[in-house]
């Protein structure tokens, strides 16, 4: 089937198909972040599912880790699991800094970054011997022991112990952001208005939406990054990897310093993450970060579309509000109400990934992209 409109990467139409994208998807933004403010919900039948910037905070925050995810899954082919114990590290490393040093969030960055980057890198070391399942096992128990490394006596002054880490940062909104006056603006919208609140925004309303601006600003910054990393060299070699190692081998690639430097690059990713969602949390707890977190990115990996940059946001998603929902649920055509009541709500969760893996076996990404190609095709001349 031919796509309806074919553009050429370099014209004017290209150009201007890319900045209509962006501005669409700059507006969306921040509608979304003016509309659920406050606590909102989505109606589907009779169930109503909340959704506020407090869950799209830890959706950015889990996007990003699972950013690191496709880095080393997706782009290098490395089974790792191990991801929630740097999302761990990054957490707590950025508590201690704000709770203990009086750090400002962004500045805890600037540790959390080479930190979890160089641990990555020696946790990385083993799969220059191993790899497949056996790395998978190594990084799991990797991640299954993270909230015993926290609740060590030694470490209590530094972690809270199995208290947690208070951190008791605010963040406050610039004055120079209009914000309130572009709330205002949006209420007045006919007929649309009512979905953006009514009257001026209260001091922590302002609070939410700097720390939907600024995390989103840093997940930003952290996709065009890697966009920039699969574009280049190295990029190229990590996918050579994953397609076929000894090949790549053969061809010069140097295969310890590219894996080593993936492991790296997805940990400090991870501690991103981690900082992002101590920071919209306000405490790093143990059992935020256990085993089963490892689990879930996973499968935001898995459901968004593994080695795709698109498949890390739409898996921080359904990481964030997905679990949830399900056990929000109430009612669903023929199923027993039994069903859908207490622990019982992850059923939904669990249907939902079946039929993901089954009629979309590349993520929701792939199957996006698809769909694109219907009406869109872009095509390279430096292929003709």
């Amino acid at each position: 089937m031919k796509a309806r409109f074919t553009l050429t990467k370099g014209s004017t139409q290209y150009r201007n198909y890319r900045i209509s994208v962006w501005a669409l998807l700059i507006l969306i933004f921040l509608l979304i972040g003016f509309a659920f403010v406050d606590v909102g919900s989505i109606s589907i039948g009779s169930n109503k599912y909340n959704l506020s910037l407090i869950r799209l905070n830890k959706a950015i925050a889990y996007g990003v880790a699972i950013l690191g995810l496709q880095v080393v899954v997706g782009y290098t082919g490395q089974i790792a699991l191990g991801q929630s114990f740097f999302f761990g590290m990054g957490a707590y490393i950025a508590a201690w800094l704000v709770a203990d040093h009086s750090w400002p969030f962004l500045l805890t960055l600037l540790v959390v970054v080479p930190s979890c980057f160089l641990a990555g890198m020696i946790f990385g070391l083993p799969a220059l011997r191993i790899k497949g399942l056996y790395l998978a096992l190594l990084t799991f128990g990797l991640a299954s022991i993270f909230p015993t490394i926290v609740k060590l006596d030694s470490l209590n002054v530094y972690t809270g112990g199995a208290n947690g880490k208070l951190t008791g940062y605010k963040f406050k909104a610039p004055s120079w952001i209009p914000l309130d006056e572009i709330a205002q603006m949006l209420q007045n919208i006919p007929l649309l208005g009512p979905f953006f609140g009514d009257g001026p925004l209260s001091n922590r309303e302002e609070s939410r939406l700097w720390k939907y601006m600024l995390f989103a600003i840093i997940a930003t910054i952290c996709f065009w990054l890697i966009s920039n990393l699969i574009k280049s060299r190295p990029g190229r070699a990590m996918r050579a990897i994953r397609d076929n190692e000894t090949s790549a081998a053969v061809s010069g690639i140097n295969l310890a310093l590219t894996k080593t430097i993936s492991f790296g690059v997805a940990s400090a990713l991870g501690g991103i993450g981690g900082a992002i969602y101590v920071a919209e949390v306000g405490i790093a707890s143990p059992d935020d970060f256990s085993s089963l977190v490892a689990i879930y990115l996973i499968v935001g990996l898995v459901v968004g579309g593994v080695g795709t940059l698109e498949g890390a946001i739409i898996g921080g998603l359904v990481y964030a509000l997905i679990p949830d929902w399900a056990s929000s649920t109430q009612s669903v055509a023929f199923v027993p109400e039994r069903w859908l009541q207490g622990p019982t709500g992850s059923l939904i969760l669990g249907i939902l990934l079946i039929l993901l893996t089954l009629f979309m076996p590349g993520g929701i990404s792939t199957a996006l992209k698809k769909t694109k190609k219907k009406y869109i095709q872009i095509q390279n001349p430096s292929l003709k």
